[in-house]
């Protein structure tokens, strides 16, 4: 009788143990997907934000120089939709072409660009000429 008695002890402390184990193994099986998804988010993000940042140098500079000469709401508008135009696009501008735009403003043709860009453009030689209006008139 006592043999059976500690055989069924035995038996069930073995099925606790190994309902332990599993239970264990379940918990870290969940941990270890939770962090995979954590880590494939957090690496596709900074995949998109590197892949951005790359292709858009020259027109961002251009959106911080207009940032810069930004006097009313109606700039901040244009700016807004600007940075929209820059985050969605796939192409950038070059550098000799950003360099012409900023050091030689009257000399622009904004037609020789993108069509999307032109607007964009455009309004950046207004705000260099109604700059240079202002510093005549003071």
């Amino acid at each position: 009788m006592e043999s059976t008695t500690s055989a069924k002890k035995t038996s069930k402390k073995a099925s606790k143990k190994t309902a332990v184990k599993e239970t264990a193994a379940k918990k870290t099986a969940v941990k270890k997907t939770a962090v995979k998804k954590k880590t494939n988010t957090a690496s596709k993000k900074a995949a998109k934000v590197t892949r951005s940042s790359k292709k858009k140098t020259n027109l961002l500079r251009l959106y911080s120089e207009m940032t810069r000469l930004m006097v009313d709401a109606v700039d901040r508008e244009i700016l807004k939709r600007f940075k929209i135009i820059i985050d969605t696009g796939d192409d950038d501008i070059t550098k000799q072409n950003l360099l012409a735009i900023l050091k030689e403003p009257d000399d622009t043709n904004p037609m020789l660009y993108e069509e999307r860009l032109q607007p964009y453009i455009k309004h950046y030689l207004f705000m260099i000429k109604r700059k240079a209006n202002k510093n005549r008139d003071v």
